[in-house]
């Protein structure tokens, strides 16, 4: 090894794996804020932590250390010995608010805990849970979607827009497929009030669809499709266009292709399909989102994955669409991900 090579492994620095190695601890910090309802029992009061521990049934030195955390991450802010809520959580992580997202955080051990088993996973192939199943998605979805309600609010929004919802097309017959809190076909709804959506998922996620559709004040244009996806019918030259919102990972190709060809069918002629998804770039090696969301499926999925455009391009083609391209739609929670929109003759 010459004198070069040696003073450049010299000046790497660890630093970067280490604290790659200690990044579940904010994940937990958040958890525990959440899950002993810390950001709710201060609301638009600062309080002491002696107060906040009364409130929470929780030793006062526990949550002293939990609350200067906190604040270190800048969910709280500290005065004096008060301490206090930040925009930021008070607008996402306060349980009375419309747009809190700590459902799953709640419940943030079954993720926790599953991933904990990667690396037999890893070794293994198999699954520590499969999510997409009937009797685990009737459990785990109606709490995931809730917060994923909000974060794809705007991504949702931004693809109605993208596809010309109430400007230059009206009227269209819309199936939102395995729909979860109906997040990307309310949308739909409210650009286009004469739109008609058709929202399909298992019986006891709809249950929770049909909160956010109330809530949105769209009733009037929904129809409910109940059952699984692999099964449902979802019957022939039926819709303008079908909605696939972070399906595809979770069902994996094998699965997805043969959703592709049964939507072709349901599709009307000049029909598209739309899917939104988390899109690795073609080599898989960037962004990070992507390739860690995949490994999110090796542990809790059979068969997901995160897939590139050109399979979905091949796939989509395969069933029968004769185009397919992405719609670019800027920075949002599936980090930079295009929307797929595939059409049919």
């Amino acid at each position: 090894m010459n004198v070069k090579q040696n003073e450049s492994i010299m000046e790497m620095d660890p630093t970067p794996i280490f604290q790659m190695n200690m990044s579940f601890m904010p994940s937990r910090m958040i958890c525990a804020g959440v899950q002993l309802s810390v950001f709710s029992a201060i609301t638009s009061e600062s309080k002491t932590a002696e107060q906040i521990a009364s409130q929470t049934k929780c030793s006062l030195r526990g949550m002293t250390m939990l609350l200067n955390a906190l604040t270190g991450f800048k969910l709280l802010e500290k005065a004096g010995d008060r301490y206090g809520l930040t925009p930021i959580s008070e607008r996402y992580l306060v349980r009375d608010s419309p747009d809190y997202i700590g459902a799953m955080m709640e419940h943030g051990d079954m993720l926790w805990n599953n991933w904990a088993q990667l690396t037999e996973v890893v070794r293994t192939g198999h699954p520590a849970i499969r999510v997409e199943t009937k009797e685990t998605a009737e459990g785990f979805f109606p709490i995931l979607v809730r917060g994923l309600h909000v974060l794809n609010s705007q991504p949702a929004r931004q693809a109605a827009l993208s596809l010309g919802i109430g400007v230059a097309a009206k009227g269209l017959s819309v199936l939102d497929v395995a729909c979860g809190s109906g997040v990307w076909g309310i949308a739909i709804a409210e650009a286009d009030p004469s739109s008609r959506i058709t929202a399909q998922d298992f019986p006891g996620v709809l249950n929770v669809t049909r909160e956010y559709v109330e809530r949105h004040k769209v009733a009037k244009q929904y129809d409910y499709l109940p059952g699984d996806l692999k099964t449902v019918d979802f019957g022939e030259n039926l819709y303008d266009l079908a909605i696939l919102g972070n399906i595809v990972h979770s069902e994996g190709e094998r699965s997805s292709c043969i959703l592709f060809r049964k939507l072709h069918r349901a599709l009307k002629s000049k029909g598209k399909i739309v899917i939104a998804d988390i899109i690795p770039n073609d080599n898989r090696t960037d962004p990070e989102w992507p390739l860690l969301f995949a490994l999110n499926m090796l542990v809790n999925t059979e068969e997901g994955n995160t897939f590139t455009f050109p399979e979905y391009r091949r796939w989509l083609c395969e069933a029968g669409f004769s185009h397919v391209e992405e719609f670019p739609m800027g920075k949002h929670i599936n980090s930079d991900s295009p929307l797929v929109v595939a059409y049919k003759d």
